[in-house]
């Protein structure tokens, strides 16, 4: 039964990276569509003047008086609908959890199968939060909501679902073997 808990859990992952592709995919056209396209002008070397100094390419320019001028400080804030903590979190454990539960398949050390169990429970919850703000963000138009298509989702959830009952299933039976 660790060897279909196993498969099941890889089929949920690639579900889970079809996913993030297809809603990276919208979410970048969404993105594109919103933005003007907008070209930077650039000041070309001939438009300067011939006995203006050296010319510093790359380097910061400096104010009038040969000083590199104030550092902006800037606040780092998400906008609404963006949520990396998630975005990161859910698919890193979900590799990690699988990683623990091929070392169950192979060794069969139950401690190692009640931890992928764990991991995997977190990573569900973990999802299943990243959906729910998903949901609410994109509710209120918020431009850096994943827009995932319903079936691929519906098939990630589906084989996660059944991968944990699996896994919990196969730990109980493997503690009590």
């Amino acid at each position: 039964m660790a060897i279909v808990v196993l498969v099941l859990w890889f089929a949920t992952a690639g579900a889970g990276l079809a996913l993030l592709r297809a809603g990276g995919a919208a979410r970048r056209v969404a993105a594109a569509g919103s933005l003007a396209p907008q070209v930077p002008s650039r000041p070309s070397l001939a438009a300067q003047p011939a006995g203006s100094g050296p010319v510093r390419i790359g380097a910061v320019p400096l104010t009038a008086d040969g000083k590199p001028p104030p550092v902006p400080h800037a606040r780092v804030t998400t906008p609404p609908g963006e949520h990396p903590l998630l975005e990161f979190s859910h698919p890193a454990l979900a590799i990690t959890g699988l990683a623990f539960w091929a070392m169950f398949t192979f060794v069969h050390y139950r401690p190692m199968a009640w931890t992928a169990v764990a991991i995997q429970l977190v990573t569900i919850v973990l999802g299943l939060t990243w959906q729910a703000r998903n949901s609410n963000a994109s509710r209120h138009k918020a431009p850096a909501a994943w827009p995932f298509p319903g079936r691929l989702l519906t098939l990630h959830v589906s084989a996660a679902a059944s991968s944990f009952v699996l896994a919990v299933l196969s730990a109980l039976v493997a503690s009590h073997g």
